[in-house]
């Protein structure tokens, strides 16, 4: 089997985008030839059998700074490439996985419908368009880590999995620093719904005085809407006075993240539903327990995990109470929990299941 695998970044050092590295390797494992083309190429440790083809975006965005270059030239430029690299590489792939850039689909899915190419569309995202539309379209199967991901009903669509390194994103075995340690990880960003985590601190600390948060994560740059999020959750925490609780880290690169999970007591997810932030299932997979309020978790939770870890969306107070209640269990029982959520993860979501599933449908 030969693949060419199309994602916006393929970087081991990226906070966000770096678990995909991750998903390249273990596929090339699977197939004869793996190539990628990317908007953008970082650090990269990589497999033989897999070659990276980048449009350039980490050189092209100096340049731009430099120049002054606009961005609609750049995008010319960025076409330009990606049509070079599937001509010149057609040849060597038989099966296309697009990841979560449905505008690739949209360039070149009629070419590669014409010349036999199998087009596969990953897609997990709330948003539907009519980028998306277009897309399913050309392509002949779409892929998703969950029903609710999906914003389409469509007859191509196969509900996968999310793909969680359960190798990697492992339990602390050592004993955690006393306090009770609440995180957040993640793209800093409206829709992220920080502002009810903070109002649900402030009441935490009320019965609960050693309760700290950490909010590891920044705005996509470029993107004056979530930088301005950003700094009014900052101004938020100092007017509720949480200066000296809260603490901001910035961005850390994804393969750099497990100790932040293990050193935490409690990891909170507020995004909605058709989100499935695998920064949640990465901390289910290190054993640390999850209060979410995203419905998709509704068919992994039983109704144990539901009543003591789900919270009504936007809610500060209920989950407060959530948070609460979860500190009053005896501690093995809230290890108990935590591997519970394990296993879910090792069952549900691991990064070797989701590779099986995908190369039955190359």
């Amino acid at each position: 089997m030969r693949i060419l695998f199309i994602t916006q970044k393929v970087d081991l050092n990226d906070d966000a985008l770096g678990a995909y590295h991750r998903w390249i390797e273990e596929l090339a494992k699977k197939v004869e030839i793996l190539n990628a083309i990317c908007l953008y190429q970082g650090r990269t440790e990589l497999p033989a059998n897999v070659r990276v083809y980048s449009l350039g975006k980490e050189t092209l965005r100096i340049k731009n700074q430099e120049l002054g270059i606009r961005k609609w030239f750049l995008k010319i430029i960025y076409a330009w490439r990606f049509y070079k690299y599937i001509w010149l590489l057609r040849k060597d792939y038989d099966t296309v996985f697009v990841h979560m850039n449905p505008e690739y689909v949209i360039l070149a899915g009629w070419w590669w419908r014409l010349t036999g190419k199998k087009i596969i569309l990953w897609y997990a995202h709330y948003l539907a368009n009519l980028k998306l539309r277009l897309a399913a379209f050309f392509a002949n199967i779409i892929v998703t880590s969950t029903r609710l991901a999906y914003p389409l009903i469509s007859k191509k669509l196969r509900v996968l999995q999310q793909g969680i390194d359960t190798d990697h994103f492992i339990p602390l075995v050592l004993p955690k620093t006393p306090g009770h340690k609440v995180l957040f990880l993640g793209r800093i960003t409206p829709v992220k719904n920080i502002e009810t985590l903070l109002l649900a601190v402030k009441s935490v600390v009320q019965n609960i005085p050693d309760t700290t948060l950490t909010i590891v994560g920044e705005p996509t740059i470029g993107k004056p809407i979530e930088g301005a999020y950003y700094e009014n959750i900052k101004r938020m925490a100092r007017e509720l006075d949480l200066g000296g609780r809260v603490t901001f880290v910035g961005r850390v690169a994804n393969n750099r993240t497990v100790s932040i999970y293990q050193n935490h007591d409690f990891f909170v997810n507020l995004t909605v539903a058709g989100s499935f932030d695998k920064s949640t299932l990465e901390s289910m997979s290190c054993g640390v327990p999850v209060f979410v309020s995203n419905p998709a978790f509704e068919e992994y939770f039983d109704q144990e995990l539901k009543n003591l870890l789900m919270f009504k969306e936007g809610a500060a107070e209920d989950l407060q109470k959530k948070i609460n209640g979860f500190v009053a269990l005896p501690t093995e029982e809230k290890r108990r929990i935590g591997m519970k959520l394990r296993d879910i993860i090792k069952e549900k979501h691991s990064l070797n299941r989701l590779v099986e599933r995908i190369v039955t449908l190359l």
